[in-house]
């Protein structure tokens, strides 16, 4: 048998891309510093890796074709129904949660607010359901869109960090498909809309997106020295990210082709198969063993990576996935 043909150079980057994003999500989980440096953990786990789900909404939005009929409505409906089967399927470790509260509303909160990472599912239908109303909107009305939404969530987010709100339901009023998921879908749509990544060139977009991981790092100890020192707030949105990700997007997509063995490589179901399926290891191997947790990354990462390898055989990744 022949081998599979590689993927487009500008789909195999993004594929790339979204491999590195996946492997960023881990550390937030799990964090590889944990117990060796405080500074290091927090610079990675809520610095660094704080760019990689509104990343995951740029490249969402930058292949959105709101213009092909029924797409939109097709895709929100598959994530709506990928959210049900992932809740499902991690049942053994909230299943809990229905004890502590009247057990339809407690399942309830796990579609609105999110349970760890399937958050993204939900907010990503919620992202492409809106797009799908403005799409038609002029460059500049959509962006200053995106802006107002992502000011919105930095102000509420700041707001509980200088503790003038209470934190209520925090982290969940800002990490939606609103405040998070909808202004960086739109930002990599308007990405692709307006030509910038066309035009912006391999070389200058890496080192615009570069440039914004390192003020990432910086914003995100900077918002540390400014919370609480006993109550140090995790950032879950960044200015900085909306330099990083949508020049990370463009950078990917006009990036010299891969070697051919790697672009024959399921990079992007790889990348799918990390994100949905390392926090059962990351949960299980915390509650059962007392691993550092450079370990407990290890694994989570191999063994996710090792249960996609066996969907990707038995061909359930198509449904999974």
């Amino acid at each position: 048998m022949s081998a599979p043909p590689a993927p487009s150079s500008r789909l195999a980057g993004l594929d790339l891309l979204k491999l590195c994003l996946a492997l960023l999500v881990v550390t937030i989980h799990a964090n590889p510093f944990k117990g060796v440096s405080v500074e290091a953990t927090w610079l990675l786990g809520n610095g660094l890796a704080r760019v990689a789900v509104p990343g995951f909404f740029v490249v969402a939005g930058f292949l959105f074709r709101p213009e092909l009929p029924g797409r939109s409505g097709r895709m929100v409906w598959r994530y709506l129904k990928l959210h049900l089967i992932w809740l499902t399927l991690y049942t053994p470790l909230w299943w809990k949660l229905l004890l502590v509260d009247n057990p339809l509303w407690a399942y309830a909160k796990l579609w609105i607010y999110g349970w760890w990472h399937l958050w993204f599912l939900t907010g990503l239908a919620m992202a492409i359901a809106a797009a799908s109303l403005v799409w038609r909107w002029r460059n500049g009305p959509l962006l200053a869109l995106a802006l107002a939404l992502f000011a919105l969530g930095y102000g509420l987010q700041s707001g509980h960090l200088l503790q003038l709100i209470p934190k209520g339901i925090w982290p969940a009023e800002v990490r939606n498909g609103l405040l998070v998921g909808l202004p960086f879908f739109l930002f990599g749509h308007l990405l692709r809309r307006s030509g910038l990544s066309a035009r912006m060139g391999f070389g200058p977009a890496l080192g615009l997106g570069l440039a914004g991981l390192v003020l990432a790092v910086g914003e995100s100890w900077g918002l540390r020295l400014l919370a609480h020192p006993d109550h140090p707030l995790a950032p879950e949105t960044l200015i900085a990210a909306v330099l990083a990700c949508p020049a990370l997007v463009a950078a990917a997509a006009s990036a010299p082709a891969l070697p051919g063995w790697l672009a024959r490589l399921p990079l992007g179901t790889a990348a799918t198969g990390i994100y949905f399926l390392h926090v059962a290891f990351v949960i299980v191997l915390s509650r059962t063993f007392t691993l550092p947790r450079a370990e407990v990354y290890l694994i989570s990462v191999l063994g996710a990576l090792a249960v996609t390898a066996l969907l990707i055989r038995t061909r359930l990744d198509k449904r999974l996935f």
